[in-house]
């Protein structure tokens, strides 16, 4: 992972005319609305980018289906002549109307407006029959008749689908988009109520009853669990009355809403202070037994940073990662051998840094070294010679001998490079130096 920023897109001169990416994020938006009874399906091909190369995916898209369409009749005008004794009950036409929309948007209904003493129409048919005798006499012609198809239907939402972005902590109040829904009926169109129905977790948004503008009604923090993934609102429209109390009819719709991260948080280690106690003998490469985690809670290009020892000899030691998106497990190793002689202990300061400014994470790192007897004792030079007389008197002093110690039971003192015993042959060392060898 070289931590090269990504870059997000789309291809294609279709697909770019109705989508566009985000080239930082991914997030992909709608340049224009959709229409399915125009164009059902897309094939679009999406691309990633980084100094390596690129890569690109085909992402089947189906467009759903919206019931905006009213129905539309066929082979109008319609004339039919009948004889005057025809029958009550007799079918004398069918009329015909379809509607592109699928399921039960696309169903059609039929009725006379105003109702016909005369003449009925099976409401899903079209079938129109004689419920009532003729006169020519009394009357020659019935006309006109208006048809109608889909009389009195559900409201509709319109600029459909609804999906939108909201930055996190964009100001309370702020308006995420204004939906709207219509009274298919002819004639007067009633007035609509808009309602949140589910998926408002701690009523974050507000929706304005007659207005139908969704606004942010809250602290909006992605980093919280309950908005991160963000927010599928279901939202109903329902028919006001003449006296504003709602009616039967209604629809509903899903808002799809996802939030987008900010660069609000520094990078954070899951503790303030490391301690550790490790041999000199500790080899190069050996990982210290210290869990060190480091967390930044943005997401994407926001959750990158550098990690970093500082302090005396911090060269000793190395880490990894150094470069980090959003969150590693920091592991400090040795990186030259150690000498307890020479540094007995560590104090570093670990550092996350981000590009922007005061996004810094901060912790202590203490390493104390375990002094282990790894010196010999060396004496002045490796060969004594020595010329006695033969005559020489018991007891007479004739060399002395010098041993510097690697320190096996301690620290040498602070500012000597060495300490220098003398000893006597049989006899336990002493200090100061004095005659070791006698003749007997």
């Amino acid at each position: 992972m070289d931590n090269d920023p990504l870059v997000f897109g789309v291809s294609g001169e279709e697909a770019s005319r109705f989508f566009a990416v985000e080239p930082d994020t991914g997030v992909v938006w709608l340049r224009q609305p959709l229409d399915r009874e125009t164009k059902s399906e897309f094939t679009v091909e999406f691309s990633v980018s980084d100094h390596q190369g690129v890569i690109t995916r085909k992402v089947n898209i189906q467009v759903g289906d919206v019931n905006d369409n009213a129905p539309t009749f066929h082979n109008q005008p319609y004339s039919v002549r009948i004889p005057e004794n025809t029958p009550v009950g007799t079918p004398i036409f069918i009329v015909n109307a379809t509607d592109p929309d699928l399921g039960a948007g696309g169903s059609v209904l039929y009725s006379f407006q105003p109702p016909s003493l005369f003449f009925a129409i099976d409401s899903a048919r079209g079938i129109v029959t004689v419920i009532r005798e003729l006169d020519y006499e009394t009357t020659q012609a019935y006309q006109p008749l208006s048809t109608l198809a889909n009389l009195d239907m559900d409201p509709i939402f319109i600029n459909l689908p609804y999906s939108t972005n909201i930055y996190e902590h964009s100001p309370p109040g702020t308006t995420v988009r204004v939906i709207t829904a219509i009274d298919q009926d002819k004639g007067r169109p009633r007035g609509i109520g808009y309602t949140i129905v589910s998926g408002n977790t701690n009523s974050i948004f507000a929706l304005d009853y007659i207005s139908g503008a969704l606004t942010l009604n809250g602290l909006l923090d992605r980093e919280n669990p309950l908005y991160s993934h963000g927010f599928i609102l279901t939202v109903k429209g329902t028919e006001l009355n003449d006296d504003r109390t709602p009616s039967e009819a209604t629809v509903t719709t899903t808002f799809n809403i996802l939030v987008i991260d900010i660069n609000d948080n520094a990078p954070e280690f899951n503790s303030s202070e490391y301690s550790v106690a490790i041999t000199e003998l500790a080899q190069v490469g050996f990982a210290l037994p210290l869990f060190i985690q480091v967390v930044d809670k943005d997401e994407g290009l926001n959750s990158m940073f550098e990690v970093y020892l500082v302090g005396n000899n911090s060269q000793h030691f190395i880490i990894s990662p150094t470069s980090v998106q959003g969150k590693a497990d920091i592991r400090i190793r040795v990186a030259v051998p150690l000498d307890y002689e020479t540094v007995d202990r560590y104090d570093f300061d670990l550092f996350a840094n981000e590009s922007v400014p005061d996004h810094v994470g901060y912790a202590k790192v203490k390493i104390a070294l375990i002094n282990e007897n790894d010196n010999r004792p060396i004496f002045s030079q490796p060969l004594y010679n020595v010329s006695l007389y033969e005559n020489v008197t018991l007891g007479t002093s004739v060399l002395t001998v010098l041993v510097t110690l690697g320190m096996p039971m301690g620290r040498q003192p602070e500012g000597s490079a060495q300490e220098t015993w003398a000893v006597r042959e049989g006899v336990p060392p002493s200090k100061p130096p004095e005659a070791v060898l006698f003749a007997y």
